[in-house]
């Protein structure tokens, strides 16, 4: 699974990777993040049905469209991740895996692994992309309508089979979308999903890095680029 992340490159840097043609919402609200955590509003690109790609903050937790309102935040809460090999056949996300899919993207993601002799402490790693600078997650989106007030934009991530890179920290992993196969897996009017199948299979050995990050991630609070690195002679 994926339960925390980061993404703390600058807008323009998102813009110029992600070949952005519309940003939808304020700029300002894109400040770096060390500790991105469930319902909490991050960065999501999606695509209009011409193919340009716009950038926008969507609250994490996918919110279904047909949600009760006495139901929805914990729709949201089950939802922060979809299995992509479920997720076609799961009413919370059939619709949007055929229609509404974007890329999430992020500097990295954390895991843990259980710290031996210490019961209910964990290690946090912090993993990244061994080459280049983003990870583009696999996500859907939705539009929920609640009686009242605005429409609530929230997105899931997808998830696939682990590969050998973290294996041994979770049997779960992002779906990772190559820089090649974005525009295919943005379009909307992409609706057979034969030809995203080889997307969301777990990415090649070697796609990710991994290091420790310090503790303090653990508690959703804690923020700053301190996250990254675990504490001075903190070792393997």
């Amino acid at each position: 699974m994926c339960g925390r992340y980061h993404q703390h490159k600058p807008r323009e840097a998102l813009e110029l990777m992600f070949e952005i043609g519309q940003v939808l919402d304020d700029p300002s609200l894109y400040a770096p993040r060390y500790n991105i955590a469930p319902t909490q509003r991050a960065p999501v690109i999606r695509a209009l049905p011409d193919g340009t790609r716009t950038l926008e903050m969507l609250q994490w937790g996918l919110i279904p469209r047909w949600a009760k309102p006495e139901t929805a935040r914990k729709d949201a809460a089950r939802a922060l991740n979809a299995r992509a090999e479920t997720a076609p056949s799961r009413p919370t996300f059939r619709e949007a895996v055929h229609r509404r899919r974007c890329l999430v993207p992020a500097t990295g993601f954390y895991e843990w692994r259980q710290t031996p002799g210490a019961a209910g402490v964990k290690q946090p790693f912090n993993l990244t992309p061994a080459t280049g600078v983003f990870f583009a997650f696999g996500g859907l989106w939705e539009t929920w309508q609640p009686p009242e007030g605005p429409s609530v934009s929230t997105f899931t991530i997808m998830t696939c089979a682990a590969n050998a890179d973290l294996s041994d920290l979770h049997d779960r992993m992002p779906v990772i979308v190559p820089a090649t196969h974005w525009s295919l897996w943005l379009d909307p009017r992409q609706t057979d999903l034969a030809p995203l199948a080889p997307l969301v299979e777990p990415s090649p050995t070697g796609t990710v890095a991994r290091a420790l990050a310090d503790p303090r991630v653990n508690a959703v609070r804690n923020e700053g680029p301190e996250l990254l690195l675990p504490p001075q002679g903190l070792l393997l």
